[in-house]
């Protein structure tokens, strides 16, 4: 956003009053909000995970077409990341966000239509899911890089791991409810119902979010300047600091920078390994540890639970670490615990007979590998602190390929070997995933690493 477009920019009122002597508190409810809409985020990206199999009997689907379905969603939201993040450094994330969710909001409305859209059009009911996700895709894809720049906008340097972990932890939270919702509202109204319910929460989302955000603290009524100097020292209200407006965004620096290239490639790795998780374990569940519909849908809950709980623990341990080391130092040591946990449960787990034991253990799996996701978006403002949207979007492009490239290949494992076989190859990803972090180097932005 710049200058002249910033002057002009609506200052919200709130009910705190930015004359009170402690400060305020308003980042907090900003990522409050932040949580509620990556919770939302999450409710829209995992509904077919659960809708899956009834969508897949009702209309054939085999695994593999099921597969094509999950990433044709991918496919949207790794090819609109990077689109989505450069608009928000340029004009804000409000806008962008409030743009954004709207989209999937209305896809996920959409996916109701489906097998009337395949009938009118003459395409197959499998295409007619594809376009549908691919478009709900999309829309999702602004998401997480927006959420950065909030952060990289709201939050003080010595928060900012935590921060990060919030965001992921909204995910986490999300994808906890989701499966028990999805499942209780399909079995009493059908899977059309349970897209429909999602849709509008995703409309009651970003009513919330245009109403009380703004782009930066700078701008927001409700924040004193005792808040703002927690935030940004130096800085006064109804002034935006010029260091935080990005009027162009250094791609090509990102591009040569080393630290840029372990990071996106790791979480490229990392993202293969989520959409494990995150695309097939009510499918595991089902079919290789035989539960029924409900209790898989309570199992699946468990590596979102354990995600929402963990990651935000993860970025304290690094910001808690930052006291007593450097920045890279402290990022590292927390990706590599959490990976190295995560690949140790996960192979452990996937080689067990025993559900009850071995459940557990895949679910925490999840739950360390967002331990370590959270620093990897609290890296992405290190970079580059003036335009976090774009980086995390870049990076979080390679996680959306590494998850197409997981749904469609973990089928195939399936199909022609085993589960503990396609569980395996996740193991590695995230090993692999762990050793390219140690590439990264926070101490440097990308503007000091290239000078």
């Amino acid at each position: 956003m710049d200058s002249s477009s910033a002057a002009t920019e609506k200052i919200r009122v709130t009910p705190e009053e930015s004359g009170s002597r402690g400060a305020t508190r308003v980042r907090w409810w900003i990522l409050g909000i932040v949580m509620a809409i990556m919770a939302v985020t999450a409710l829209n990206r995992l509904n077919l995970s659960i809708a899956g199999k009834r969508i897949g009997d009702e209309f054939a689907f085999s695994t593999v077409g099921m597969g094509l379905v999950f990433s044709a969603f991918l496919w949207g939201y790794a090819l609109f990341q990077i689109p989505w993040g450069y608009i928000c450094d340029l004009i804000g994330p409000r806008r962008t966000l409030t743009s954004a969710i709207l989209c999937f909001s209305a896809g996920a409305g959409a996916v109701v239509l489906v097998p009337s859209l395949a009938a009118v059009t003459g395409i197959s009911a499998l295409a007619a899911f594809r376009l549908v996700r691919f478009l709900t895709g999309v829309g999702e894809a602004a998401i997480s890089s927006n959420v950065t720049r909030v952060i990289a906008s709201w939050t003080a340097l010595r928060e900012r791991g935590f921060a990060s972990g919030l965001q992921v932890c909204g995910l986490g939270l999300g994808g906890t409810l989701t499966p028990v919702f999805i499942a209780w509202t399909m079995t009493r109204w059908g899977w059309r119902a349970s897209f429909a319910a999602c849709s509008v929460l995703g409309f009651l989302a970003v009513a919330i979010w245009h109403w009380y955000a703004t782009d930066w603290p700078e701008r927001h009524a409700g924040v004193n300047d005792a808040e703002l100097q927690a935030v940004h020292p130096g800085s006064h209200k109804g002034a935006l600091p010029p260091q935080r407006v990005s009027k162009n965004v250094p791609w090509l620096k990102m591009l040569a920078s080393g630290s840029v290239w372990a990071l996106i490639l790791g979480y490229g790795l990392q993202g293969y390994a989520f959409y494990v998780y995150y695309n097939w374990f009510y499918f595991y569940a089902v079919k290789m540890r035989g539960l029924g519909v409900m209790q898989a849908a309570v199992w699946t809950a468990a590596p979102f639970l354990a995600m929402a709980v963990l990651s935000p623990l993860g970025g304290w341990f690094s910001d808690r670490l930052m006291r007593i080391t450097d920045r890279r130092t402290a990022r590292q040591r927390a990706v590599w615990l959490g990976m190295g946990v995560s690949a140790v449960l996960l192979y452990v787990g996937s080689h067990l007979s025993v559900a009850v034991v071995a459940l557990p253990m895949i679910a925490l799996a999840a739950g360390f590998n967002m331990f370590a996701a959270a620093n990897f978006w609290a890296v992405c403002i290190d970079l580059a602190p003036g335009c976090s949207a774009s980086l995390s979007a870049l990076m979080n492009t390679m996680s959306a390929v590494g998850g197409a490239i997981s749904s469609t290949v973990t089928a195939s494992i399936v199909v022609h070997k085993s589960w503990s076989a396609a569980l395996d190859v996740a193991v590695w990803a995230t090993v692999g995933s762990g050793l390219l972090f140690t590439l990264v180097n926070a101490n440097r932005s990308i503007d000091e690493s290239t000078n």
